[in-house]
């Protein structure tokens, strides 16, 4: 794996080399843009070409360095990730940051330090860490991730070099998906139009199953099933992935492992388990709306084009066809209605029930 991996992103990685090559390598860099592109790839690839000692500028992906770094025990790469149900990144996470990038190397010329999700830093975080990155102490580099930057200070955005990650090319994520998931031309082309060019969003959705189950609750509304029987299902639905994520993360953690933990690291697992929960969980939910609402603005423009080549759904012409849906505009807004409900922390089973009834009409 090196930066030749990094698709459609040549800007960045022509900076990144550039910085790499030149040896003028800031105390702070921001890798933002939308989710899926590269960022995570990105990062930790500035993290072995600064280390790896088979290339000059990049990365082997397999020398000892390189292999510590992918498994994230290298000691001198350290992560911060949100934590607990508020999914926030506390001033005590960041001071431990500061108080680590006091100190001097071990392995290499750097102390490396990745925050992912900078925009979830609580105010009293960001000030903290704005104070270090006024002052930086010794080789310490902390490289920024984030969705969202201008929830970021301005004067953090201010002292970190900003890089810019963008959408990657249909075409792209059609030979990716062709290239490591068994899925037809026809599909590939229908899901790299849906995912909008980011990656992670095109893999879930061949992964998972959230596509049938969208596509089958909008043909059993169009159908005439009761509404409210049908948001009953969908919530219990919604709840078993989150048990099954759940149940899943907690088998990767061995009783025995967690026996040689001391109080405060276990607590600390089940923390950051609970805020991986939560967080898949709400994506998923803002995930299935977003297809919904792709499903109804393919019906809006089908009924006005009757061209096919408009579709994001593009392997669902037939369907879109012959469903008999009126006022796709208006269920289009009950979807954005709902997720901002979702936004505010309204009961999910209450949003979804009054959603349903609404697309129901």
């Amino acid at each position: 794996m090196s930066f030749s991996d990094i698709r459609d992103q040549e800007t960045a990685v022509r900076f990144l080399g550039n910085m790499l090559s030149l040896d003028r390598i800031p105390n702070a860099v921001l890798l933002w843009g939308p989710p899926g592109v590269g960022k995570r790839l990105a990062s930790s690839q500035i993290v072995k070409a600064i280390n790896c000692p088979e290339r000059e500028n990049d990365s082997c992906g397999e020398c000892l360095t390189c292999r510590k770094i992918d498994h994230g025990n290298h000691p001198d790469l350290h992560t911060v990730v949100p934590v607990k149900k508020s999914r926030n990144i506390d001033v005590e996470a960041i001071n431990g940051l500061i108080e680590l990038a006091s100190l001097r190397p071990f392995e290499s010329k750097w102390r490396i330090f990745i925050i992912h999700e900078a925009d979830r830093m609580r105010p009293p975080a960001q000030n903290h860490l704005l104070k270090t990155l006024e002052e930086p102490l010794g080789r310490s580099l902390f490289i920024l991730i984030s969705e969202h930057p201008k929830r970021l200070l301005p004067t953090i955005r201010s002292r970190c070099q900003q890089i810019r990650f963008g959408a990657l090319k249909p075409q792209t994520v059609v030979e990716l998906l062709r290239r490591d998931h068994e899925v037809s031309e026809e599909t590939a082309v229908a899901i790299a139009a849906i995912a909008q060019g980011q990656m992670s969003r095109a893999v879930d959705l061949i992964e998972s199953e959230k596509r049938a189950v969208v596509f089958d609750v909008i043909k059993r509304l169009a159908e005439g099933d009761n509404p409210l029987q049908l948001a009953e299902e969908f919530a219990k639905y919604l709840t078993n992935q989150k048990t099954e994520l759940q149940a899943a993360l907690e088998a990767e953690s061995s009783p025995e492992d967690l026996k040689a933990l001391s109080k405060e690291d276990r607590e600390q697992i089940k923390d950051e388990q609970t805020a991986l929960v939560d967080a898949v969980s709400r994506r998923d939910i803002l995930e299935h709306l977003y297809l919904m609402e792709t499903w109804y603005r393919d019906k809006l423009v089908y009924n006005a084009t009757s061209d096919a080549s408009r579709l994001l759904n593009g392997d669902q012409e037939a369907f879109l066809e012959s469903a008999e849906i009126d006022g796709p505009d208006e269920k289009i807004g009950a979807i954005e209605k709902a997720r901002l409900y979702l936004e505010r922390f309204l009961n999910e089973e209450r949003v979804f029930r009054d959603l349903f009834f609404a697309l129901a009409k």
